[in-house]
């Protein structure tokens, strides 16, 4: 699906955010990029759907470089920006002008995540908040049914509510055939439908592995004073100390904290890339 070799990019004004990155995904996943601001994670995104475009280096998607935009290859793609802007339009009107350039659309998605957001056609965009528009671009995003969907920060703008609307309608919406990669900080919103994760730092793939594998390899529980050496990473919560280890069979098995595998890479990366290393997760 996604293959990148020793790509470089760089903004006219600044340093290089990648240098010699390469990455490769495969069709049909759920992935959280993962990384602190100003890794890069939104310049990745438009890279792959084309907005940006490398120096050097190979891009391809489905085996088309998006740089070229080719048509073939620009019906394939879709990118949700974190900042929706949208014309005076009506819903219906604005939907209609999108979707005649998207081969899979399908009107039932777009009805079904619509209804479930409580939307309607006939409302004007101007007259919506930003998190109702947020929701509107949503419901477009999956009836486009692209085989690479792209999202920065989805969940931003929306309540409780809709946060979990939305997770609904990823689960039920995205197929087998399609690969999503969410760009995402509100990790917790979005913990259940990930099924692997990259992680940027400093201009390159941090970690590139499935929830699976990780969750093989880490444990995470609570940090007693039998298991306190051997925690690689440790920090307070209501229920006490919660801690990363190396894989313990004394530990539920499958249970992965996003969150607390993230803040503790970025802590204690040498101690975390050495067993990536040793497992080949690097």
């Amino acid at each position: 699906m996604i293959k990148i070799e020793h790509l470089t990019f760089q903004y006219k004004k600044g340093n290089p955010v990648f240098e010699d990155l390469s990455l490769n995904l495969p069709k049909g996943s759920i992935v959280g990029l993962l990384g602190c601001n100003g890794e890069g994670k939104t310049t990745l995104l438009k890279l792959l759907c084309g907005q940006l475009l490398h120096q050097s280096g190979n891009l391809l998607v489905n085996g088309d470089d998006p740089s070229k935009r080719k048509r073939k290859a620009l019906e394939q793609v879709y990118y949700l920006p974190e900042e929706i802007f949208m014309p005076d339009l009506k819903v219906k009107t604005y939907f209609s002008l999108i979707t005649p350039f998207y081969p899979n659309y399908s009107q039932e998605i777009a009805e079904a995540a619509m209804k479930e957001f409580n939307l309607d056609w006939g409302q004007r965009l101007r007259t919506l908040s930003q998190g109702q528009k947020k929701k509107a671009a949503i419901a477009l995003a999956l009836s486009l049914q692209t085989p690479l969907l792209l999202m920065d920060e989805p969940t931003n703008s929306l309540d409780a509510p809709s946060k979990s609307v939305f997770r609904k309608l990823i689960a039920k919406y995205i197929s087998e055939q399609q690969t999503v990669i969410i760009s995402t900080h509100q990790l917790r919103d979005l913990e259940t439908l990930i099924d692997s994760v990259v992680i940027l730092e400093g201009g390159r793939i941090l970690v590139n592995a499935s929830i699976y594998r990780l969750s093989e390899i880490f444990s995470f529980g609570l940090v007693t004073d039998n298991n306190k050496a051997e925690a690689l990473y440790e920090e307070p919560s209501i229920s006490g100390e919660v801690g990363i280890f190396e894989h313990r069979d004394d530990m539920e098995e499958g249970l992965f904290s996003m969150e607390l595998f993230l803040k503790g890479i970025s802590r204690e990366k040498e101690k975390i890339s050495a067993i990536l290393q040793a497992n080949n997760l690097v």
